[in-house]
């Protein structure tokens, strides 16, 4: 397969940074990786904190054997500020987008002839 069609494509379907490792771009899929992975941390600990705040900090006077209904911590949840949420996965997407952008740029540009080497003495 070309490679300007398996760079994208792995960057898109697997991982962003993989591309990046096909196209020989060592260090910058290492900082795809990286950001990529710090965001999905983010993101499942902003879940895990929402999800902390509906279990845990009910108000004292409720019976404490009465268990949350799902329809309950749905609206519990929906009335949260989601702006984090919103900025984290705006940033994820974004450099998602980048590393196949960038992953197709650089495997075009490592198979199309040098400029240099078509130049005749």
């Amino acid at each position: 397969m070309k490679r300007t069609i398996l760079a994208p494509l792995l960057s898109a379907l697997v991982l962003p940074g993989l591309g990046q490792v096909i196209n020989g771009q060592v260090r910058k899929a290492g900082l795809l990786i990286a950001a990529v992975s710090l965001l999905f941390l983010a993101l499942f600990l902003k879940v895990l904190y929402d999800l902390n705040k509906v279990f845990f900090n009910r108000p004292w006077d409720t019976a404490v054997s009465d268990p949350l209904t799902l329809p309950q911590v749905a609206r519990t949840l929906s009335g949260q500020d989601k702006t984090v949420l919103f900025i984290l996965l705006f940033l994820l997407f974004g450099i998602w987008i980048y590393g196949i952008w960038d992953a197709y740029r650089g495997a075009r540009r490592s198979e199309s002839p040098r400029a240099d080497a078509t130049v005749s003495h």
